[in-house]
């Protein structure tokens, strides 16, 4: 069995100053706690392992016998990430993943990202302004130790977002309209945004995509 090549990191569970917003910010990790999966390495070697994937440094996760928590340092090594049913594949070498969505006979693909975002500092009357000068901090350290800013009259929030992307070659191409999905399927662009239209697809929800990507496939 292949070892993997990792790095160390170590994980702090986060501490906030009681004057931030009351607020959960979350620990940007994809799943709520690491699950059964395996690494599949493109010399056919597998290794199972605990995973998660965490959405604020965009780098795979897995946990040892004695839960230390470590990243894959040779995500170009690696084909495919499998946890549970899902699957993920490594698409730079500085170790993001997409996940592989089915849509028909074919995929397209998710990139989950996470990110920090201020709602505002704290004003007068308990309000918060978006506006106001930013002159004290207090820190988040993050899953992989980065550390984020804060400042403790500040109201945060992790917001997630996720990208959509169909595969030409070795390249991702994002999609997020009606109009850029038909881009990606030569000449069937106006076939595509009348599927939009006729069907009133919300490339908001993860269901209308992959519906209107396997009819896409389908063309």
């Amino acid at each position: 069995m292949k070892a993997i090549r990792i790095f160390f990191l170590v994980y702090v569970l986060c501490c906030f100053n009681t004057l931030l917003a009351q607020e959960e910010l979350g620990n940007g990790f994809l799943f709520p706690q690491f699950e059964k999966g395996s690494v599949v390495f493109k010399n056919r070697s597998q290794t199972a392992a605990l995973l998660n994937y965490n959405m604020l440094q965009q780098e795979m996760l897995f946990q040892d016998a004695d839960n230390t928590i470590m990243a894959l340092s040779n995500p170009t090594e690696v084909l495919v990430v499998i946890i549970g049913e899902r699957r993920f594949f490594p698409v730079s070498s500085k170790g993001i993943f997409y996940e592989a969505v089915e849509a028909g006979k074919d995929y397209f693909y998710v990139q989950h990202k996470a990110i920090m975002i201020s709602q505002g500092k704290g004003s007068a009357y308990g309000g918060y302004s978006q506006t106001s000068s930013i002159t004290s901090y207090g820190t988040f350290h993050g899953g992989s130790g980065e550390t984020y800013r804060l400042n403790p009259d500040e109201k945060f929030k992790m917001k997630i977002e996720k990208y959509y992307y169909l595969q030409s070659g070795s390249n991702y191409k994002k999609f997020n309209t009606a109009k850029s999905l038909g881009k990606l399927f030569k000449g069937q662009g106006a076939k595509i945004e009348e599927f939009a239209k006729v069907h009133s697809i919300d490339f908001s929800n993860p269901d209308d995509i992959t519906r209107i990507v396997e009819y896409g496939f389908s063309l």
